[in-house]
């Protein structure tokens, strides 16, 4: 589909792609021109923020973002790569889950790797609002997590949802166990220590958590820690083992059978590549991974048709013509 990737001489490895690719996102100006309101079976809803191209039909396809564990639909890499695909004539929808975005405080609830009901109720208000739109999902990072979930459990059959041409999946964690002692490794503690703090501020700000709570249980927090206390409970799991054990995709990604893409990093410091390549996936499912690029990052050594070094963003633009032309 693409040239396989080759990182910036300046920028080797899986450390320095990831922190070069986050700390100068350079995100465009890119207001929603509409959001769609998604009410959930439990009351909370999700807010998705839509862009379009400049000539839009019943059938232009819908590229449908959804971003990583703390991020919104205001994250830097979906900006930029929804600035460029609806400039390249894409619709865009940018998801927001539960508790996240402009409109997420009111949210009760939590989003986790195994909130795929949410995201299915996403797509189906998407593929509702334009029925004739081929619908091609793409999850980053956690997100990817709870993609490839859904396609292994709700979505198994093309019928269920015949709109999803195809997906993607970019940087996800497969088996969460080998993800959350990687993240929890003394190398990756920085990663540890920002995702924790995001986390924290957010749960404080939707009042999921108070200030009481985050002093005297959350002083020295860790993802696996918030895992632990927070999400597990909250999503319904006994404890953090339960829950890493019970979503991670590695027991379902033999199930897909809409084509789908699972593009990882050999080097990214959160995903092991060898959780990567033990997952028995079904032949609908192609995994690509890329000898380095970080987490989310895949900054080229030569500049991309954009005229930056953001591969990741040209080799989704080709994905996403590859599977508008020839229909998944």
């Amino acid at each position: 589909m693409t040239t396989a990737f080759e990182p910036h001489p300046l920028i080797p490895g899986g450390q320095l792609q990831t922190l070069v690719a986050y700390c100068f996102a350079a995100a465009p100006r890119l207001a929603p021109q509409e959001t769609l309101f998604v009410t959930l079976g439990d009351g909370d809803r999700l807010s998705l923020d839509v862009n379009y191209p400049h000539e839009v039909s019943d059938r232009t396809p819908i590229v449908y973002l959804m971003h990583g564990l703390g991020g919104c639909s205001e994250s830097a890499y979906k900006l930029r790569i929804a600035a460029k695909l609806t400039a390249q004539g894409f619709r865009v929808v940018r998801h927001n889950h539960r508790g996240c975005g402009r409109f997420g405080e009111g949210a009760r609830g939590i989003y986790h790797s195994g909130s795929t009901l949410d995201v299915l109720a996403g797509l189906r208000e998407v593929a509702q609002r334009w029925s004739d739109a081929p619908l091609l999902p793409i999850g980053f990072s956690l997100s990817g997590t709870m993609l490839l979930n859904l396609l292994g459990t709700h979505l198994t059959r093309r019928e269920e949802l015949p709109q999803v041409q195809a997906a993607m999946s970019v940087c996800a964690p497969i088996d969460l166990h080998q993800s959350s002692a990687a993240i929890g490794a003394l190398r990756n503690k920085h990663f540890d220590t920002f995702y924790s703090r995001t986390l924290i501020r957010q749960l404080l700000g939707r009042r999921i958590i108070d200030s009481a709570f985050a002093e005297t249980e959350l002083r020295a927090a860790n993802l696996r820690l918030i895992d632990e206390i927070v999400t597990a409970p909250r999503g319904g799991f006994r404890d953090a083992e339960h829950y890493y054990e019970s979503c991670s995709p590695k027991h379902v990604v033999a199930n897909i059978r809409i084509p789908t893409l699972v593009l990882e990093a050999a080097d990214d410091p959160i995903v092991p590549p060898q959780s990567v390549v033990q997952a028995a996936y079904s032949t609908r499912a192609l995994l690509s991974l890329e000898r380095s690029g970080g987490h989310l990052g895949f900054i080229s050594r030569e500049p991309t048709a954009a005229g930056d070094h953001r591969w990741l963003d040209q080799f989704i633009g080709r994905w996403v013509r590859e599977q508008s032309r020839f229909g998944g």
